[in-house]
């Protein structure tokens, strides 16, 4: 049977200069400890060694010694300069986490921008997590399973998932051996997409026997059940030429209430507009108890002389209370309706049901040629309350209205108003309710061969699904809303009629008159005309056909030089179908047209590593890739790494790598939502239709990246210490991304007369829509630090009576800068950013300290997690009393713009019951966030009043379960 290397570091991920904590090995982190895990090509299972909770290890006298590695080639004793962090499938079981994301953003140098508790506001891509590298986008990370590429899962909207990229939970953690992590640009060696990063999904294809598990999961707040089931299994067959491996998950994550189902969301924290600085005080102002001002649940008459006047649903009326408001802007504090419409409904963290399944086969023709093929399907649902229809400050009413109130009418003809401006937020109707289903086939089949004296083939073809469906009943469509609510008296009849279809106007055709005054006074047939259901289906195709060459075609003084060399192809393509409404963007909030576009790669590369003295060895690659819609480009790498001492290691790399825009970037149709928009021109928030949408213009983008590290492991004495130290610079020269509704009206309102062509105001200057398109960015940079600290003991060192190993690991990841620059050169730098601002991506903090601290004697085993997350700004963009400049009359001041140092502890042991070699069963449990601690509340965000991506917003939850082997 072929092997293929498949090397890993002493985990580098990222830590900070700052603490320490870390992860066991000893204490039961196998391979998720990091340490090194190289195989040659040659190896058989009988060459590793098992560690002392079954991690396995080179058979060498040395099993700590630190490899590094993250290129293409396979030659044994080969390392590599690029910083690979490793993950183990025991750490993904002790988390007890259901799907390796969960674990993944752990790993500082990770923003967790796709989550449960990022997707719950978002109808499409609920239900998906993805990873995102650096803070550079999850389209900027490539995923690959077993070194090969994946099928995208995620299509184009509004939320935090981008489109084109894999749903790593599709993924079966049943069966993920480990996880291996390249830090920096790697295009050259595993091709485009790879500008972060590469996460690697190494599957346990060599499995024997059955492992089963179960596991419950409950929030402390009562919700947020989670139910999963995995089973996986593996056999040798023909004598032992042949094995087989398959596996099958099942996870039902049951989600959470809304905002108001927690008590820190409940208080309502949100900005509240001061232009005309009352009271000395900052021009925006967080306050709690915010409620709409600008609308409410029974209509709000927002002008005229009758300002301030709310309706009963009997037709009476009485003054809104406005609470503290400056007379602009969305918000008020205090006053108003019972809740703020805006974080009402949805969940904090969103349902989803999904079941993977895979198998692999494999058989030996020879002891020089392998045959294998495997195939998965994963099947994701979920289901979700989206946002009531909010009509803010943009109905127009008539005097001679059907249902306008007589007292009303009166005041109207006393004053000689002929109309006035009407806020409605339309709870008796109701909210969206979405849902997805997400479907994915893959299919791989291809030959490893040993070709003799150090050579070998590998090559494959793989295919790869995506069928996407997405549904959203109950949403308002707006034509049939303007027609319904512009409802006069028949004169023939003395009814209600709307005025449409008085005038023979053929759309209106079947138009039922609504009545907005009150709350409860829209009629069903009123209700059931303006709303309908939207639809999108969409497939995602993937091609892929790669063939490699592995080998030594020479050596040098100091060792064998290592060679490889291959060809690959890829077709992506995106097609699909939508209903008629969504094609004519009529929906309050809806998908657009279906997409169809595709595009062809071929790629040439190849890769050399050649050591030019002992414990000095340098890396080479280069690669040609020719995409069908922008043409050839070329990418590279250059890198060494030096042993100067046994303890010292240092390694550097210099490379350029690329990105092509997918086809959802290229050719994504428009779509439609609602986003609430600070306008600069009149200093007032203002809820305002975003289009998001395709560019069949775009160019690839080019990243410039250094990475230089240095690792430690010096001779102690009594235990094991390590550390690695890494420095990242990378530089995103044209970056594909939208700016963002709110930095394209700030861009306009400074004087980048491109960017106001993306925004359409009426009559009275108000903003109406922002096209928030994709575009090559000007710059995108990111610099900062990955250190990793590791410590391990066995406690006999201490007392010959005392018994197990205690670790202590600390990964953190410091950022120094991560900074947009748009084409007027205008910066923004997110590092240091805490917040997520209405319409903005999540920042990233200075640093994030991740610390594990284990503790394993046979059959027990527990860990301590902390999360330790630095202070920082909630907007970088505003400016604060606590910072230099500051003056209340800035156009960007903010009361306060502030956010403390956040800390989370979490817990989880295991025992095992039985036990019998390698077979046992054992149970387990975690407590996360153990004490309960809330995020902070005055960082508002698309999600509510903080930042869902990097807080935990659900409190307190416990799992418990059980695991087999046999």
């Amino acid at each position: 049977m072929t092997k293929r290397l498949s090397a890993s570091i002493f985990a580098r991920t990222s830590c900070s200069c700052i603490g320490l904590a870390a992860l066991a090995a000893g204490a039961g982190l196998g391979a998720s400890t990091a340490q090194a895990q190289e195989q040659s090509a040659s190896a058989t299972d009988t060459d590793q060694l098992g560690g002392p909770n079954g991690e396995t290890r080179p058979a060498s006298s040395d099993p700590q010694t630190i490899v590094v590695t993250g290129s293409r080639l396979s030659q044994a004793g080969f390392d590599a300069p690029t910083p690979v962090t490793v993950l183990g499938a025991e750490q993904i079981d002790r988390q007890g986490a259901s799907n390796v994301a969960q674990v993944l953003n752990d790993i500082p140098a990770f923003r967790p921008q796709s989550t449960p508790s990022t997707t719950a506001i978002f109808l499409n891509n609920i239900g998906a997590s993805t990873a995102d590298l650096r803070g550079l986008g999850a389209n900027r990370t490539l995923v690959l399973i077993d070194n090969r590429r994946v099928v995208p899962a995620t299509v184009a909207g509004s939320s935090f998932a981008p489109a084109g990229a894999v749903d790593l939970n599709l993924v079966p953690t049943s069966l993920i051996k480990r996880v291996e992590v390249v830090t920096g640009g790697a295009s050259a060696a595993y091709g485009s997409d790879a500008v972060a990063g590469v996460v690697n999904l190494i599957l346990d294809t060599d499995l024997e026997g059955i492992r089963a598990s179960a596991q419950y999961g409950v929030a402390d707040a009562g919700d947020d059940d989670e139910y999963v089931l995995s089973l996986a299994g593996g056999s040798q067959f023909a004598g032992g030429a042949g094995r087989i491996v398959a596996g099958v998950e099942y996870v039902n994550d049951k989600g959470t209430g809304d905002c108001y189902s927690r008590s820190w969301c409940a208080k309502s924290y949100n900005t509240v507009s001061n232009p005309a600085r009352v009271g000395g005080q900052a021009g925006t102002i967080i306050m709690p108890n915010t409620r709409v001002a600008l609308a409410s649940v029974n209509g709000l008459i927002i002008g005229s002389p009758l300002r301030g006047t709310e309706f009963n649903p009997d037709g009476t009326t009485f003054q809104h209370d406005y609470g503290t408001y400056y007379n602009a802007g969305l918000f008020q504090s205090g006053g108003g309706d019972p809740r703020n419409a805006f974080y009402e409904g949805f969940a904090i963290s969103s349902p989803s049901e999904r079941i993977n399944s895979f198998a692999h086969v494999e058989y030996d023709l020879s002891s020089a040629v392998t045959l294998f093929a495997e195939g998965s399907y994963g099947r994701a649902t979920a289901h979700t309350i989206g946002a009531q229809r909010r009509d803010l400050a943009n109905r127009t009413i008539t005097r001679d209205n059907a249902f306008l109130p007589a007292s009303v009418a009166a005041q109207m003809d006393a004053l000689g108003i002929a109309a006035f401006p009407m806020g409605r937020i339309w709870n008796d109707i109701g909210p969206t309710l979405g849902s997805v289903k997400r479907e994915t086939y893959r299919f791989v089949g291809g030959v490893e061969a040993q070709l003799g004296s150090g050579w070998s083939l590998d090559g494959y073809y793989q295919f790869g699904q995506t069928d996407y469906h997405q549904s959203s009943a109950n949403n308002t469509i707006n034509s049939h809303m303007n027609y319904a609510l512009d409802a006069v008296i028949d004169p023939a009849t003395g009814n209600a009629v709307c005025r449409a279809v008085l005038q023979g106007v053929a759309a209106a055709q079947g138009c039922q008159p609504l009545n907005p005054f009150g709350e409860g006074s829209p009629s069903a047939e009123a209700i059931d005309y303006v709303t309908g259901t939207s639809v999108q289906d969409t497939t995602l195709r993937q091609h892929v056909a790669s063939l490699t060459l592995h080998g030594t075609p020479f050596t040098l003084p100091a060792g064998p030089v290592a060679l490889a060399t291959g060809v690959e192809f890829r077709r992506d393509s995106a097609s699909g179908t939508a209903d008629a409404i969504s094609r004519a963007l009529d929906f309050y909030t809806g998908p657009g047209s279906a997409i169809d576009g595709s595009m062809n790669v071929w790629e040439g590369f190849v890769e050399l590593g050649a050591p030019i003295a002992p414990g000095l060895d340098l890396n080479g690659a280069v690669r040609l890739t020719d995409y069908s819609t922008s043409g050839s480009v070329t990418t590279w790498k250059l890198g060494g790494t030096w042993e100067a001492t046994d303890w010292l290691r240092l390694r550097v790399t210099r490379s350029r790598d690329i990105r092509a825009p997918n086809v959802f970037e290229l050719f994504g149709p428009p779509q439609s939502s609602f986003q609430s928009i600070l306008d600069p021109r009149t200093e007032a928030q203002v809820l305002s239709s975003v289009l998001i949408g395709g560019n069949p213009d775009l160019l690839p983008e080019k990243a410039n990246t250094w990475t230089a590290g240095i690792v430690f492991q010096p001779n102690v004495g009594t235990g094991n210490l390590k550390l690695s130290v890494d420095y990242f610079d990378i530089k995103l020269n044209g970056a594909v991304s939208t700016l963002g509704a709110q930095v394209i009206v700030d861009r306009c309102e400074a004087g980048a007369a491109d960017l106001c062509t993306l925004v359409d105001r009426d009559a009275g200057g108000t903003i109406t829509q922002v096209r928030n398109y994709n575009l090559n960015l000007n710059t995108l940079i990111t610099r900062g630090f990955d250190v990793e600290a590791y410590y391990s003991v066995p406690l006999s060192a201490f007392s010959d009576g005392m018994g197990g190993n205690v670790s202590l690991r600390l990964l953190s990841t410091i950022v120094d800068d991560l900074i947009t620059e748009d084409s007027s050169g205008t910066s923004v730098d997110r590092a240091g950013m805490n917040g997520s601002p209405v319409s903005q991506p999540s920042g990233v903090p200075r640093y994030i300290i991740n610390g594990y601290l284990s503790y394993s004697n046979d059959p027990f085993a527990a860990q301590i997690q902390v999360r330790h997350i630095s202070g920082g700004r909630y907007n970088t963009s505003l400016i604060g009393p606590d910072e230099d400049g500051y003056d209340p009359a800035l156009p960007n001041s903010i009361s306060d713009n502030s956010v403390g140092a956040w800390t989370y502890l979490n817990l989880n042991a295991s025992y095992d019951v039985w036990r019998d070699g390698e077979r046992n069963l054992q149970l387990f449990g975690v407590i996360n966030n153990l004490f309960d601690k809330d995020p902070p509340v005055d960082l508002p965000s698309s999600f509510g009043p903080t930042n869902n991506v990097l807080y935990d917003v659900v409190g307190r939850t416990y799992k418990v379960g059980v695991r087999f082997k046999y």
